[in-house]
């Protein structure tokens, strides 16, 4: 009875406490309400322009009238100037002081198109700011050395553990539940604890063909080798009896002789026991992993694949190479994402401009992949002149096309 007596005293001796004003603690809440939901909506707009400076594409800058901005870009980059929440953007005027080095139009949507310096002025009635670029020579090849689904990382590490010749470098982990392979590199306090690749794989489909879990190493390697079922695997390396790293099987030791229905079925259980892989991933392991190499395989979930897990593209009926395959012949090699539907457009002031309308796109097995596009710069119907807008797309096997179309808006 204790409890319910000290209740009633207090409620009794509060009760016949002088009544205070609660106006002033209403209004002091209703103010710092207004305060948190302000600096909501500040930190909500940041994490706006950085999602979209990250998802369009390009480089994006706040310019200032504060201060100049500088930017040091390469040649083909895209950037866009964006400018501050007061500042009408139909006001502002954008003029290059150099539109061969860097051209600009009428939303702030900028190239660089050759080596030089030039420097971009937005101006308005109560506003100007410029941004002074320096463009220096793109040296990145237009097509990669290896084609790849593979997700890479800690790539600083690896050249500093590369850079010594050494080769014991490497440990390779498949998660056989989620059908992922990553490889880690050494910490510097000589631990396989960096993860710096990860790698769609199909593991055993389970029963008589189930994958064995353990600790292994490669044991040996070779370029061919025949498998069960009278098919042969590409670059195969062997951790443990019969287990091996292996290419998705082929009819013959001929590069033109995939199992196209097998190759659908990588990032799911499908083969006898092996580890089936993409013909880059497979040729990677042989060419960096040597003999020794640690190989665990695990049986757990996602929050064990620390890269995360590639995704499998599917390739069309009839395909008969790998789309990894660098060999000389493949119909694959040297081909980019496809993106049509970014013919150049004019239109009236003030007509109605969709910048999606007809744009489709496709990797390159076909497959299509329109969600993915990103779009960098605008096109403000209300105010006339010139806009750029940059279409870009990067399939699953980190290929990427970009394409540039013009919209004018006259009066």
């Amino acid at each position: 009875m204790k409890p319910i007596k000290v209740m009633r005293y207090g409620s009794k001796y509060r009760y016949n406490q002088p009544r205070s004003n609660p106006l002033p603690k209403i209004l002091i809440g209703v103010g710092v309400a207004a305060i948190i939901a302000l600096a909501v909506m500040i930190v909500l707009r940041f994490v706006n322009i950085n999602k979209e400076a990250k998802d369009n594409g390009a480089l994006n800058t706040q310019m200032s009238a504060d201060k100049v901005t500088v930017m040091d870009v390469k040649t083909g980059d895209v950037c866009i100037l964006n400018m501050p929440s007061a500042i009408n953007l139909k006001e502002v005027e954008f003029t290059s002081s150099d539109p061969n080095v860097i051209r600009v139009d009428s939303a702030g949507h900028t190239d660089a198109l050759a080596v030089g310096k030039a420097t971009v002025t937005a101006a308005s009635r109560n506003f100007t700011a410029e941004c002074q670029f320096t463009v220096t020579e793109n040296t990145e090849p237009d097509y990669p050395d290896e084609v790849t689904t593979a997700i890479k990382a800690n790539q600083d590490v690896l050249a500093q553990n590369q850079s010594g010749g050494a080769r014991d470098i490497y440990s390779i982990t498949v998660n056989r539940r989620t059908n992922t392979v990553t490889v880690y590199t050494k910490d510097q306090d000589g631990q396989f604890t960096v993860p710096v690749r990860a790698m769609i794989c199909s593991c055993g489909m389970g029963g008589e063909f189930t994958t064995i879990t353990g600790d292994f190493s490669i044991y040996f390697q070779e370029p061919w080798h025949p498998l069960y079922d009278n098919v042969y695997g590409m670059f195969v390396s062997g951790f443990k009896d019969d287990f091996l790293f292996h290419s998705v099987p082929y009819e013959a030791t001929a590069h033109d002789t995939l199992e196209t229905a097998e190759f659908n079925k990588l990032g799911e259980p499908a083969s006898q026991g092996c580890v089936r892989m993409m013909v880059s991933d497979v040729y990677w392991i042989m060419r960096n992993c040597d003999l020794d190499t640690p190989v665990h395989i695990i049986d757990e979930d996602t929050k064990s694949d620390p890269l995360g897990r590639p995704n499998a593209p599917k390739l069309p009926a009839g395909a008969t190479w790998d789309p990894t395959d660098n060999t000389e012949g493949n119909p694959f090699r040297g081909k980019l994402p496809t993106l049509e539907g970014a013919e150049d457009v004019t239109l009236k002031k003030g007509g109605r401009f969709d910048e999606m309308d007809g744009i489709t796109a496709a990797d390159i097995c076909g497959n299509d992949i329109t969600d993915r596009v990103k779009i960098a710069g605008q096109v403000i119907p209300e105010k006339p002149g010139v806009y750029y807008l940059t279409y870009s797309i990067t399939d699953d096997f980190n290929l990427r096309t970009r394409v540039t179309r013009t919209v004018t808006v006259t009066d």
